[in-house]
């Protein structure tokens, strides 16, 4: 069934994830792809995962970048479709080649950008200039549910979680997302 709002669920480390949401219909799974950074997902363990998976667009999470040579191994390590990233992040990596999702800490301004992103992701409802779309990142079906009632956001985003071991994990935060957001 297909959900009331563009959905990405990041912070993806296993294939138990990766499947639950392409089957659940939502849009964008996100990979952190910063060696050292926590959840990284080296890109042999990403490919694997990836080769299970079909539907989602791909959006490889850049937090904590240091070199922006990196920027060329990470598009063809991973192929994504999206870069999501932090205001600090932006002075290493400059103009990215790819769209890009700017992740905003709560009480950050977006700042003026010389390239604007496709999406602006935030903990809080924001007033955004025309031509920037609104992510919001939840942590709740109720919240969920709550975001899209009366304000214009284009997106829902929330993190998927650890497995037990492979094939044993608890769904219950992310189904209850998933299930709210369920067209009736």
């Amino acid at each position: 069934m297909p959900l009331k709002t563009l959905v990405k669920v990041g912070g993806l480390t296993n294939l138990s994830d990766a499947r639950y949401c392409a089957g659940m219909g939502v849009e964008m799974i996100g990979f952190q792809v910063i060696p050292g950074m926590p959840c990284f997902v080296a890109p042999e363990k990403y490919q694997e995962i990836r080769g299970w998976i079909s539907g989602p667009s791909i959006v490889a999470e850049i937090y904590g970048i240091k070199d922006r040579a990196l920027i060329t191994k990470i598009i063809e390590g991973y192929k994504p479709d999206y870069f999501e990233l932090g205001i600090d992040d932006l002075a290493i990596t400059g103009n990215l080649s790819i769209p890009f999702i700017l992740a905003l800490q709560t009480g950050q301004a977006l700042p003026m950008l010389s390239s604007l992103p496709t999406y602006v992701l935030s903990r809080e409802k924001l007033s955004l200039p025309a031509g920037i779309r609104s992510m919001l990142e939840v942590s709740s079906g109720e919240e969920a549910i709550n975001a899209i009632k009366g304000f214009n956001i284009a997106a829902i985003a929330t993190s998927g979680s650890a497995e037990v071991r492979p094939g044993y994990k608890d769904y219950d935060e992310l189904a209850s997302i998933l299930e709210a957001l369920e067209e009736d």
